[in-house]
């Protein structure tokens, strides 16, 4: 049973590096046609590919069985050993003075964070830009979905790694079949970031700009080519990028139900409606509270919609600076890093579906204690919600406010600033981005102690499996038969 279930470890981290290796091929193609040095993509895809094959030919022929423990193991482990390769052409490149940095900066990319470590990202080479955006790419759509969908001999074992990876309470096939559902949702993200760089483009972007920020934008991420972000680009663009994030934070079940004109489903979405209605009245507040006759309306209502939309899908972009808004504007962004988007997405955070779970069931608990005899049911979508579903949300909201202050206690005792490690700590376990202080706005993580980043890293990494996975690896009975 060990060395089946060893086998069966290894054969996956195997073909997850060969593939890898292959995402890193594509970067060396950008790096040739800029003409960059290809060595530091060209050394790390040669040891990734090296590696991958050493762990996967010798259990070509080895029959393998995927339960759910070992899903979970599965799942929490590819991040850090993907995330351990994705770091090479980083060191290699010579523009991150730590692996530390390197590590924090991969990371970064595969949770789709955006947090950066670089002080300047205008002066790295095409080449590992590149490389740098699309990793947030591979993470958006989710390493495991990938696995499902091009990777057969996982076969009914898939729906393991499936539920380990998925994020929200509401994950379901699209098709009877696990690997046609990994090509939809695939398709659809594809699509949907094709678009993306085409209306960038349109917009006025240089080719390689719409794609590297296409890529962050659909993965909710926040990694650009400039030092300044949007408040680099046009109105124009930002605005085109507005729709890109705004849909990179909808449950991609909204797009196949669209594909299949299956519209009503779409209007009783109640979390689709909440994550509009969200939009819609923290952009208008945030407006009013930061109107500048002299810069006009339309700027200020711009630089409102463009940074909820950033914040609440958990992209990052900045297209001004928010930290040196009114403390009311901030703290409204700052209550949006906890909710995110849409479950489903792209997006991290708690997602809007548990918010709301959240509510109906105080709302329950409320009417109750009124009414001890009566039996008020939780309703999502006129359906009853199953008891164990809201015991799966009220766990994942006592995980996230927990981890959320350890992560904060941990950043204080070593000497980060209590702001920053209020908006850090959020920012990093929703998978935003930019935090609060020197980390918010146009500011980067590069200030910050070893150690402190390591635990921004882990804040990342906890944050994009959504806890349970990783925290039921580290319990002691999950080791036992």
């Amino acid at each position: 049973m060990f060395r089946t279930r060893f086998y069966t470890v290894c054969r996956v981290w195997g073909m997850l590096l060969i593939m890898e290796a292959i995402f890193m091929f594509v970067a060396i193609g950008v790096a040739l046609y800029y003409k960059d040095d290809i060595m530091p993509l060209l050394k790390s895809a040669l040891i990734t590919l090296g590696v991958g094959v050493f762990l996967r030919v010798p259990t070509n022929k080895v029959k393998i069985s995927v339960d759910r423990r070992l899903g979970f193991f599965i799942v929490s482990t590819i991040w850090l050993i993907v995330t351990a390769f994705g770091a090479l052409p980083f060191w290699f490149s010579g523009y991150f003075s730590s692996y530390t940095d390197c590590y924090f900066e991969t990371m970064s990319g595969f949770t789709t964070t955006g947090a950066s470590i670089l002080k300047s990202v205008e002066i790295i080479p095409h080449g590992i830009l590149f490389w740098r955006a699309l990793i947030t790419w591979i993470g958006g759509i989710g390493i495991v979905v990938i696995v499902i969908a091009f990777i057969p001999f996982i076969g009914g074992s898939g729906m393991s790694l499936f539920a380990a990876e998925v994020a929200g309470p509401s994950k379901g096939k699209l098709s009877p079949r696990l690997e046609t559902t990994g090509k939809i949702l695939l398709s659809i993200y594809a699509t949907l970031t094709l678009l993306s760089i085409i209306f960038m483009w349109i917009a006025g972007m240089s080719l390689f700009d719409a794609v590297c920020h296409s890529f962050a934008a659909l993965a909710s991420a926040g990694f650009s080519t400039k030092d300044l972000s949007f408040a680099a680009f046009s109105p124009l663009v930002q605005y085109v990028t507005v729709f890109s994030m705004f849909a990179a934070g909808m449950n991609f079940t909204i797009f196949f139900n669209i594909m299949k004109r299956d519209y009503k489903k779409i209007l009783i979405n109640e979390e689709f409606k909440a994550y509009i209605l969200i939009t819609i009245i923290a952009t208008l507040l945030i407006t009013l509270i930061i109107y500048n006759p002299d810069a006009g309306l339309e700027t200020s209502f711009r630089d409102a919609l463009f940074q909820v939309s950033s914040i609440s899908t958990s992209t990052g972009f900045v297209s001004a600076d928010f930290t040196k808004w009114a403390i009311p504007a901030s703290f409204i962004l700052y209550l949006l890093m906890f909710p995110g988007a849409m479950s489903g997405s792209t997006s991290g955070g708690l997602k809007i579906v548990r918010v709301i779970i959240l509510f109906k069931n105080a709302r329950r608990i409320i009417s109750q204690s009124i009414h001890a005899n009566a039996y008020m049911p939780v309703k999502y979508e006129k359906a009853v919600v199953p008891d164990n579903v809201i015991l799966n949300v009220l766990t994942v909201f006592v995980l996230y406010i927990v981890t959320y202050l350890l992560g904060v206690v941990l950043l204080v005792f070593l000497g980060v600033g209590i702001e920053e490690s209020l908006g850090g700590a959020v920012s990093c376990m929703s998978n935003i981005g930019p935090g609060l202080g020197v980390c918010g706005g146009f500011g980067n993580y590069s200030s910050f102690p070893d150690a402190a980043k390591w635990v921004f890293t882990i804040l990342m990494y906890m944050g994009r499996l959504e806890f349970a996975t990783v925290i039921a690896v580290l319990i002691p009975a999950f080791w036992r038969k």
